[in-house]
């Protein structure tokens, strides 16, 4: 068993230190407001991008995961949670935890690549736009504060909304050529995989340093569509008028992570969209 802080009680913040609580592990939450309701979950409100309501607490732990998402889309949210609160949750740790084991929920968002290249955790890493160069930031920090983090790279998370059925309904226009790939994980192996990399750790096993966390089959936009369409009865019209040269996003492996020990409760969107369907 281990101390265990998730620093971020969102929706899936909340499902992992659940998950941990029920593995058997004592956990606490860090949150910006304080819940109603936290069962086995110790929730202390705190705010990352506040040193003083930091100060104030007792963080002696042995592992943390930090799964904190930024108020706003804007340059500025994403400052305050991955520039301003990293720095202010490092020097919390240097003092009170220097040795706990980091799980610092990035994105691929740090890749560049949009030409269909394959993509893993050795590919490099030029970020297109502020959010993601302050992600690598981020990155950079954790992984230089102790041998024990990992970074886990979450592709487009789906499974807790029909955003992507809604569209297919309103009948939106998709990319077919050039191919534009999808990478995605389902919400339920976001939380399967930051518990399993948790639980490895607290068995004492020494993890990577960085993990792309996607499922199997990164399929086309239009497969997906057509996919989803068909079992609605819907016929999907084609983006007209794109050049050769259009983007066509990237292809993420996950064979790190399948290689660690790792099983995809959904390994590609059939099975992930499956539930929805029905």
């Amino acid at each position: 068993m281990a101390k265990v802080l998730t620093i971020g009680y969102g929706d899936i913040g909340k499902a992992v230190a659940i998950a941990l609580a029920e593995d058997g592990h004592e956990v606490s939450a860090l949150r910006r407001t304080i819940a109603l309701e936290c069962g086995k979950v110790k929730v202390m409100p705190a705010d990352v991008s506040n040193t003083e309501s930091l100060s104030k607490l007792d963080l002696d732990v042995d592992q943390v995961v930090y799964i904190l998402s930024p108020s706003g889309g804007g340059t500025s949210a994403y400052k305050e949670v991955f520039d301003l609160g990293v720095c202010n949750i490092l020097e919390v740790f240097k003092k009170q935890s220097p040795n706990a084991a980091i799980t610092f929920v990035s994105s691929t968002r740090v890749y560049g690549q949009n030409k269909g290249e394959w993509v893993d955790e050795k590919s490099i890493t030029e970020p297109t736009d502020d959010r993601g160069v302050l992600l690598l930031k981020a990155e950079k920090a954790f992984l230089a504060f102790n041998d024990k983090t990992s970074i886990v790279r979450f592709s487009g998370i789906y499974g807790r909304s029909n955003y992507f059925l809604n569209q297919i309904k309103s009948g939106v226009k998709i990319q077919k050529q050039p191919p534009y790939y999808t990478n995605k994980i389902h919400r339920s192996d976001c939380i399967g995989v930051l518990a399993f990399l948790v639980n490895k750790k607290a068995d004492g096993e020494s993890m990577a340093g960085i993990y792309t966390a996607t499922d199997s089959d990164p399929a086309t936009k239009w497969d997906v569509a057509n996919y989803l369409a068909a079992d609605m009865n819907i016929q999907c019209e084609e983006v007209e008028g794109l050049n050769a040269d259009a983007p066509q996003n990237k292809r993420i492996k996950n064979k790190r992570l399948i290689d660690a020990g790792y099983v995809f409760k959904y390994p590609s969107y059939q099975q992930g969209y499956g539930e929805s369907l029905e």
